[in-house]
């Protein structure tokens, strides 16, 4: 992942509207920041939705009409795939990442993904192939096409707090990188009523590569078929915004101090309530999230009053991330404290040092 930069704030200029370089959509954007319709998530998650594999969009006039277009594609050969796919998930269609160049839509086969390992490299790149020709059998970009003034009607309020709050700008200061190389892309995602979660698409296709995305749903269960999708980030704003791109911005360097990490692994207990409630079967996954936490209670800190990140830090406690408060404190005093200091990513071994002196044996109390 290459290294991000200067502060955003110093960056905005008024929003415009422009496409994505890999995938022809129209979306508000600036020099870092686009909000988009994705076209090929949004494909996926169409497939997977006639597939009965995705959890069901909350109301819209907008999902009325996807249903209303597409029913008559559910018997496809991609959807008949998506049904007998071992491993199927909410997340699945973040392999839209993989088509780009629409309407002549272009498939990229990522070299290792996830999704090879649950369901088999063969199986998922013919599912790609299937969903390609979804694409052409349905005349997917009609309907995309179709919707374009509603994707920058949506986008355009979800940019404007972007902006106004400076939730990247603070991110970046944050991690205290150099180099302005990274472009966020916020994806609208209005089928999809179940969460956000961030897309490693640098690994998914090389024309992302200086992209840190992650994706945003349309969440009012009380909508009806005349609702129009909202994507206002709610009160949940900040916390969203640096959880999720903590994710992305602290991949690389979790993969290069792994074996450091895994040495902490006494600190993991699998059989933990907390751990199965929270889907989370080994100790680097536990430690991804506790870190990012972490991360959130101490820029809550540094940019919320002190009743939200004493919030923040009680709900990670009672979330079963129990690691989180201590990464704060470390990041709180020793880095944030410290405004001469390095980088985060030079940073970062400090955390693994806190931890280890702090837990040296295994604690049951902890666990």
């Amino acid at each position: 992942m290459k290294t991000l930069g200067i502060l955003l704030l110093l960056l905005l200029t008024a929003p415009v509207l422009r496409a994505q370089p890999h995938a022809s959509s129209v979306s508000t954007t600036t020099d870092r920041i686009t909000v988009t319709v994705h076209p090929g998530v949004e494909l996926l998650t169409i497939v997977q939705l006639l597939a009965g594999k995705y959890p069901p969009p909350n109301q819209s006039g907008y999902a009325k009409a996807t249903e209303a277009y597409f029913t008559p594609f559910a018997n496809h050969p991609a959807v008949q795939l998506a049904r007998r796919l071992p491993k199927v998930y909410t997340d699945l269609p973040e392999l839209g990442y993989c088509f780009d160049n629409f309407p002549a839509v272009r498939l990229h086969y990522p070299a290792q993904t996830n999704w090879y390992t649950l369901n088999g490299q063969d199986t998922i790149q013919a599912y790609l192939r299937l969903c390609q020709r979804f694409a052409a059998d349905s005349h997917f970009w009609s309907f995309y096409q179709q919707h374009q003034a509603d994707y920058a009607a949506w986008a355009q309020p979800v940019h404007a707090r972007l902006v106004r709050e400076g939730l990247v700008a603070k991110l970046d200061s944050f991690y205290r990188f150099r180099a302005p190389a990274a472009h966020w892309t916020i994806l609208l995602d209005p089928l999809n009523s179940w969460g956000a979660h961030a897309i490693m698409a640098s690994a998914l296709n090389p024309s992302a590569a200086d992209q840190v995305v992650y994706t945003v749903g349309f969440f009012n269960r009380e909508s009806t078929e005349a609702s129009v999708p909202s994507f206002s980030l709610g009160a949940e704003a900040s916390r969203l915004v640096w959880h999720e791109g903590s994710h992305i911005y602290t991949h690389a360097v979790q993969q290069q101090h792994h074996a450091a990490i895994m040495q902490l692994a006494y600190l993991f207990n699998q059989a933990d309530a907390g751990m199965q409630r929270n889907n989370i079967t080994d100790w680097a996954h536990c430690f991804d999230e506790n870190l990012v936490r972490g991360i959130v209670i101490a820029l809550f800190r540094q940019h919320q009053p002190p009743k939200e990140a004493r919030k923040q830090a009680a709900q990670e406690l009672v979330g079963d991330f129990q690691y989180a408060g201590d990464i704060a404190d470390v990041i709180t005093t020793k880095y944030l404290g410290q405004p001469t200091a390095p980088n985060f990513a030079q940073f970062f071994p400090e955390i693994l040092a806190y931890l280890a002196q702090k837990y040296p044996t295994v604690d049951s109390t902890l666990r």
